[in-house]
């Protein structure tokens, strides 16, 4: 056989021909994402039986939990014939959807790709949006999060994206969304636990993830407890949302979900850090679902009803989703974390580019 023919082989995760980035993105052709235990150190309930595992998303074809139901999303449009005559696809999204929507739209031949972002959006992520060829268009969004408000990015996008030639995904009501969940990381969460998973907990964002998850592992055992995690109120953290932006979602993600938790800017961001340093490298919101896992457990222990979640071994199979990677968010780190928390550095005089000091552990 030619090495150029077209191919894919999750095994050996090679990937080629005419189709190769297009498979390469694809999640049902890449090998299983890791599910990597944490160390013992970050699990104070490892003495209880409970087991806490890393569903590294980052492992993905653009290291991001987006790039699963992006796929899905332009993919199934593309089948249905939505994409037909289509030259624009417009998104409200300032991070990591929007970048995988580009990548994926244009695997399918839509090249250009425009993004509604807030006016909070940073330079550095309006930045990133134009490294990945994408147009970003920054909207004055209302005060009060309303989705059906004619001010709202998401109403822009939608309404843009219903003129000719013009898509608009849809991320915050795709059904296509969850359901590459229900697709690919469901399945692969429920056979790399052998189907011992007894809580899965994921942070609140556009709630895709908690949805399709929810879904497949409740279909498969009605007993498996969901956790959402959403941030404090002024509390800020990258993708997940507070109860108050939570409005703003088109999908019905209460259903699915049988604990709410809420974490802070300083303890995600530091658990976080805790975890890279551990070894598994992951960023905020990762921090922020491992915290709302260990509230969650915290209290089942003061009810006297953690041992209840148990199996048959003794023990309690914890799953929570790694969205994304630090590397977006490091000058965060230093913003919201005292420089306690960090190696001081050595000489640090000498150098000639040194910045000026900034407040910091303030979020």
């Amino acid at each position: 056989m030619p090495f150029n023919q077209s191919t894919a082989n999750r095994g050996m995760n090679v990937f080629t021909g005419d189709d190769a980035v297009r498979d390469f993105m694809n999640p049902g052709e890449l090998a299983y994402l890791p599910l990597v235990e944490i160390p013992a150190e970050l699990n104070p309930f490892r003495p209880d039986g409970v087991r806490i595992l890393a569903k590294l998303m980052t492992f993905t074809t653009l290291h991001n939990v987006k790039a699963v139901p992006a796929f899905n999303m332009i993919a199934s449009a593309h089948e249905r014939g939505d994409l037909e005559g289509v030259h624009t696809v417009i998104e409200n999204s300032s991070g990591n959807t929007v970048t995988a929507l580009a990548v994926a739209s244009r695997l399918f031949g839509i090249d250009d790709v425009k993004a509604i972002v807030p006016t909070e959006a940073t330079w550095q992520k309006l930045q990133m949006l134009r490294f990945f060829g994408i147009e970003p268009i920054v909207n004055q969004e209302p005060d009060e999060p309303n989705r059906g408000d004619p001010r709202s990015g998401i109403y822009k996008a939608k309404e843009i994206g219903s003129q000719p030639g013009w898509f608009n995904p849809g991320q915050y009501d795709n059904p296509d969304n969850p359901k590459a969940h229900v697709k690919w990381i469901g399945p692969q969460i429920w056979e790399q636990t052998e189907g011992r998973i007894g809580v899965f907990c994921g942070a609140l964002g556009t709630t895709g993830t908690i949805i399709g998850n929810s879904t497949y592992l409740k279909g498969r055992n009605d007993d498996v407890q969901v956790v959402g995690v959403m941030r404090a109120p002024d509390n800020y953290v990258p993708g997940p949302r507070t109860r108050l932006l939570l409005q703003l979602i088109g999908f019905d993600w209460r259903p699915h979900v049988d604990s709410v938790q809420r974490a802070t800017t300083v303890d995600s961001y530091r658990t976080s850090m805790e975890l890279s340093r551990a070894g598994i490298y992951v960023g905020p919101s990762a921090g922020l679902s491992l915290v709302g896992l260990l509230h969650y457990l915290a209290d089942r222990r003061e009810e006297g009803t953690l041992s209840d979640l148990l199996d048959d071994s003794g023990e309690l199979i914890c799953v929570f989703v790694c969205p994304d990677t630090p590397i977006p968010y490091f000058e965060e780190y230093f913003k919201y974390l005292g420089e306690d928390e960090f190696p001081r550095i050595a000489n640090e005089e000498l150098l000639h580019n040194r910045p000026r000091p900034t407040n910091q552990g303030t979020p």
